[in-house]
């Protein structure tokens, strides 16, 4: 398995033993999914080569979605899950990663794309060094 699929994995099923409801897509109106829930997102993967290796950065950007009163519960989902990229020695079966929470960037924004609905939306990108 690839490194960003094995990150993505373990990102997911952490979200998921945090106890919150965790989607790999934003959930269909026909999911009924109940606010607030965390979808897990966007993955880049970037290379530094040098003479004698290739080091990978790679981001994982998690959203958090909740009602129009959940502003509170959005910005503490987003903390909980933030706190994945401070461990420095992350282990998947297969690859090791260092998390770097210094490179972390988050925003809370309104979305007020669905008709007379307003919603909190968290955006959190967190980096992980592959080792």
């Amino acid at each position: 398995m690839t490194p960003t699929n094995e990150l993505y994995n373990y990102i997911f099923d952490a979200c998921e033993k945090m106890g919150y409801d965790t989607y790999d897509h934003l959930p269909l109106e026909s999911e009924n999914a109940k606010y607030p829930f965390v979808v897990c997102g966007e993955q880049q993967q970037t290379n530094t080569v040098t003479t004698t290796s290739i080091n990978s950065t790679i981001y994982m950007t998690v959203h958090v979605w909740g009602s129009r009163r959940q502003r509170d519960n959005v910005a503490k989902m987003m903390a909980n899950v933030a706190t994945l990229s401070y461990d420095p020695a992350l282990r998947t079966e297969h690859h090791f990663f260092t998390g770097k929470p210094n490179l972390i960037d988050n925003q809370i924004m309104i979305d007020d794309t669905i008709a007379n609905t307003l919603l909190w939306h968290g955006v959190i990108t967190m980096a992980f060094y592959l080792r």
